[in-house]
């Protein structure tokens, strides 16, 4: 298979999808190794990004998805009328910050950094796709564990947790 034969499967598979699709499910659909079909995914990323295309890919952790290209937004915006996104509160980016930073983490962990209760922000969290459960902490009562999910990455724009800005523990 040819590089541009792989450029456009690829395109095909998540054009179908319609979600960001595995990056090992296409390497094993086109029979290829993971490395090169790395490779092949940054050459159409920065191709897009260069052409400004009006689709764009991007990468969310070990995934790949197509993308709508910001700068269109406005006319989307405006041909489709979408539904706006609501908002995240103070206390639902405070936990969700905390949950991102610290992950995995528990409720009590959370309300000690917090100094408040965070029920309702971590089930707010949980129905708006940003968190999930990550398992039982090994510790008394074997709380539940939060971490981050691909929604969280995709929701701020971000491939993976290092591009997260770095914290400064002395603020």
């Amino acid at each position: 298979m040819t590089i541009a034969e792989m450029k456009k499967a690829i395109e095909s598979i998540l054009f179908v999808s319609g979600e960001a699709v595995d990056i090992e499910t296409i390497a094993g659909t086109l029979d290829i190794g993971k490395p090169e079909l790395l490779s092949v995914i940054d050459d159409m990323i920065e191709e897009r990004q260069a052409n400004d295309a009006g689709i764009l890919m991007t990468r969310v952790g070990n995934k790949v998805q197509l993308c709508s290209n910001p700068n269109y937004m406005p006319h989307i915006d405006k041909a489709l009328q979408p539904v706006k996104k609501t908002r995240l509160s103070q206390s639902l980016v405070e936990t969700l910050a905390i949950i991102a930073y610290k992950q995995p983490v528990t409720r009590i962990e959370i309300e000690h950094i917090r100094g408040v209760k965070c029920n309702y922000s971590i089930a707010m969290l949980i129905e708006k796709g940003l968190i999930e459960r990550a398992g039982r902490k090994k510790a008394l009562g074997n709380p539940m564990l939060y971490k981050t999910n691909d929604e969280f990455l995709r929701h701020f724009g971000l491939a993976s947790l290092k591009e997260l800005p770095k914290l400064n523990q002395a603020e």
